[in-house]
């Protein structure tokens, strides 16, 4: 007598397996590219890409007086708040004392503006430079000495003291020319000293600079 057992096929168990494992490879493989994603570029790549943002500052304070002279300390403060490291290729900082002149009110009509100040009793007196402080960094000049690199997340403070004469200005205004970038190719960089005695940081090739020039960053009553 012969007993026949029926066969159990095995093929849908061995389908669904396959496909398990097909689909455990897929997961890993997407969770590996995620993670490189997340890791090398947003975390590497992507922040390198961006243009650096630097943040300049300049604070002054009067301090004291002597010999007919104010001194008045002047505080500079350049703060790389970006994603990558900006290199200066040389900073200036030009301090201005002006005088406020009474004058008449004069006004001329005029039409179709966004924007109106009136002055009505004083004008404000030429600039006149009362001091300089300007250096072009190695980058901008292989003969300095001067690094000025600035990496994400930290600060640069310098402190000056300068003097003026008592009665001889009103108001004391700083201006800041700092031009800085990402690349690390040397850019010849020139300081042009203007006949009243201030200085402006000009790099040959502007093509991949961040210019900073901004007047005024700060100013101070010193009657």
């Amino acid at each position: 007598m012969f007993f026949f057992r029926k066969v159990r096929n095995l093929r849908p168990a061995h389908a669904i397996a396959i496909v398990r494992d097909v689909v455990e490879v897929i997961a890993i493989v997407a969770a590996g590219i995620w993670a490189f994603y997340v890791f090398a570029y947003e975390n590497r790549i992507k922040p390198s890409m961006a243009d650096p943002d630097v943040n300049v500052g300049a604070s002054i304070q009067r301090l004291g007086e002597r010999n007919g002279l104010i001194a008045v300390g002047l505080h500079l403060r350049l703060q790389n708040i970006g994603t990558v490291t900006a290199r200066f290729l040389g900073v200036a900082v030009n301090v201005y004392g002006q005088r406020i002149v009474a004058s008449l009110p004069h006004v001329t009509p005029r039409r179709h503006l966004i924007k109106y100040d009136f002055d009505g009793f004083y004008r404000m007196g030429p600039l006149v430079p009362v001091y300089t402080w300007a250096y072009v960094t190695h980058l901008g000049d292989p003969s300095s000495l001067q690094e000025t690199p600035l990496d994400p997340g930290t600060t640069i403070d310098n402190y000056r003291t300068f003097y003026v004469p008592q009665n001889r200005f009103d108001l004391l205004t700083v201006g800041i020319d700092a031009p800085y970038t990402k690349f690390n190719d040397p850019t010849l960089t020139h300081l042009i000293v203007n006949p009243g005695g201030d200085v402006r940081v000009r790099p040959v090739d502007l093509s991949r600079i961040d210019q900073y020039n901004i007047l005024p960053v700060t100013s101070l009553d010193i009657r």
